[in-house]
């Protein structure tokens, strides 16, 4: 693996691009300071360019190179010291020295601290922070591990370091520190009221409503995430699903159904895959499972996927943030 850390250090120092896991998704990496290299992660992945990027960095003492951290001590030791390394982003005034394409021409730059070693080794080796998307084509089904990543990005890439399963499986919570009330602009698996408690303060909750042509931050397209198979959602405990069927379906609920043998007989004369994300409802578990089962499915070329929405409590609320973005698709 040194060896590996090494080639992928040497590939971001000379201007490349790699595949690098991290605990929420695996990403594309690039030299953020480097906007040709930066402009590559557009290309591949097909992603628009008024689409910002998240910096990662190695830990807090990076902060002042990249941002004007100074603005704002207080929040930024508080939210670091007790989430860094981890899964959460913030975002604050941009230095300079990170390019405007990196931040889609915002004065403000979103940053995080990955929790993967594979990651943080790269990023100690190369000394350099790196701008780093899902590694997936642009409004696709973020990959959690890297067999996903090769299905959906085969051979653009010509090194991709192999880190496992994601332990977290959903991007990372995006937190505003700049506004006079922090606000979650993107929701993940540390939520607001763990923030506010941290802070000692209050904080704007995620609002699922957030879509915008020219986002701020990513994940605030109104199509993200999505499959190409139709994907359609129904409210947690539904089990009427009959209305929804269309061709060949599969179903994938929250949990294993308690009523098991009922729902499965009363649903396998019309379904032909009947899942479910987790055996006992455990949020972050489903969080962990949900791209990579959606992917599955779509590759196993059902005409419908019918997926239960979550409780909307802790990470169930960006679990269905995900899902509600991943069904605008095919909405009318």
């Amino acid at each position: 693996m040194n060896a590996d850390i090494a080639a992928a250090s040497q590939e971001l120092k000379g201007g490349g691009v790699v595949i690098l896991p991290t605990e929420t998704v695996y990403g594309l990496a690039a030299n953020a300071l480097d906007e040709k290299a930066v402009r590559k992660i557009f290309t591949i992945k097909g992603r628009p360019l008024n689409n910002p990027l998240i910096l990662h960095v190695l830990d807090s003492s990076w902060l002042e190179r990249y941002s004007h951290v100074k603005k704002y001590p207080v929040r930024v030791e508080k939210i670091t010291g007790a989430f860094w390394p981890g899964p959460i982003t913030i975002i604050l005034p941009k230095k300079a020295v990170i390019p405007d394409i990196v931040t889609s021409g915002y004065g403000t730059v979103a940053i995080r601290c990955p929790d993967h070693p594979i990651f943080r080794a790269v990023l100690l080796a190369s000394d350099l922070p790196l701008a780093a998307p899902s590694a997936n084509p642009f409004g696709y089904v973020s990959p959690t591990c890297i067999g996903q990543v090769k299905a959906t990005l085969g051979d653009r890439v010509k090194i991709m370091l192999d880190g496992g399963e994601c332990a977290v499986g959903l991007e990372s919570t995006i937190l505003d520190i700049t506004s006079t009330v922090p606000k979650i602009l993107r929701p993940g698996a540390i939520a607001a009221d763990a923030i506010a408690k941290v802070l000692g303060e209050d904080v704007i909750d995620y609002d699922v409503q957030i879509v915008s042509k020219n986002p701020c931050v990513p994940g605030q397209l109104k199509q993200h995430y999505c499959t190409d198979t139709r994907l359609v959602l129904f409210e947690h405990g539904n089990r009427d699903l009959s209305q929804y069927f269309a061709g060949r379906t599969a179903i994938v609920f929250t949990q294993r159904p308690k009523d098991f043998d009922g729902t499965v007989k009363n649903l396998q004369l019309l379904a032909e895959a009947i899942l479910w994300f987790s055996d006992d409802g455990n949020l972050n578990v489903v969080a962990r499972n949900l791209f990579s089962t959606l992917q599955r499915l779509d590759f196993a070329h059902y005409d419908t996927i019918l997926c239960e929405r979550p409780p909307r409590t802790g990470i169930g609320i960006a679990i269905d943030d995900r899902l509600l973005r991943a069904a605008a698709k095919f909405r009318r």
